[in-house]
């Protein structure tokens, strides 16, 4: 009898861990977006100089279910950051700025497999669809005080396109509610060429990310 009541304890035990493990939950990240505009080629050209910055700090708000041990699924909202590239001119009097940029957010839902490694501690992958919402901004000024020239120009384009990616992290469990993540993610991004026939990006988007999650 002993014996069966030990086992019966341990079952409920087992039971109420893997219970544990289901519900809602709130997420949220801070990250930085390595991804980059194609800096211009200005070398050899005199009076030319180029640079460009990634995208930056980025952030992102959701919530999601856990099924099981092994499975959830998640939906957020994401900005990440915006990238930027430029070209100055400086030459006999005249001076000339290009200025272009590119920002992107996206609403998104992910596919997580999560690997349980400890109580505390588990490992995840996710495959996500992003609805991805591009603005692209280009500035232009040229200044010739010679001929009392000062000129300006705007020009923005907004573009929605649905991009994959992928991602692997972990995540850590404080208490029961309260758990600490961080992960690496990869997204698609369009092939947009420039007149030349050179991609308007260096890359993809890679994204390094960390937060808090808060389960019901």
């Amino acid at each position: 009898m002993k014996k069966i009541i030990i086992a019966s304890v341990l079952s409920l035990t087992a039971l109420s861990a893997h219970a544990a493990e289901q519900g809602a939950y709130l997420f949220g990240n801070l990250g930085y977006n390595f991804s980059k505009l194609k800096k211009m080629d200005t070398q050899g050209v005199e009076g030319l100089s180029s640079s460009n910055s990634a995208a930056g700090a980025s952030w992102e708000l959701g919530g999601g279910y856990r099924f099981n041990d092994h499975f959830a699924l998640e939906a957020s909202y994401a900005d990440f950051g915006k990238a930027k590239s430029s070209v100055a001119a400086r030459a006999d009097g005249v001076s000339g700025q290009l200025d272009a940029s590119l920002s992107a957010s996206a609403l998104r839902f992910a596919a997580v497999g999560i690997l349980p490694v400890t109580n505390e501690l588990d490992l995840f992958g996710k495959f996500t669809l992003n609805q991805m919402y591009f603005k692209g901004t280009v500035n232009a000024g040229l200044n010739v005080p010679t001929l009392g020239i000062d000129a300006a120009g705007s020009s923005s384009e907004k573009q929605s396109r649905l991009r994959p990616g992928i991602g692997l992290g972990a995540a850590y469990k404080i208490n029961k509610q309260l758990s600490v993540r961080g992960e690496y993610e990869y997204v698609s991004l369009p092939n947009w060429k420039l007149p030349d026939g050179s991609n308007l990006m260096q890359s993809g988007m890679h994204v390094v990310k960390a937060g808090l999650s808060y389960s019901f």
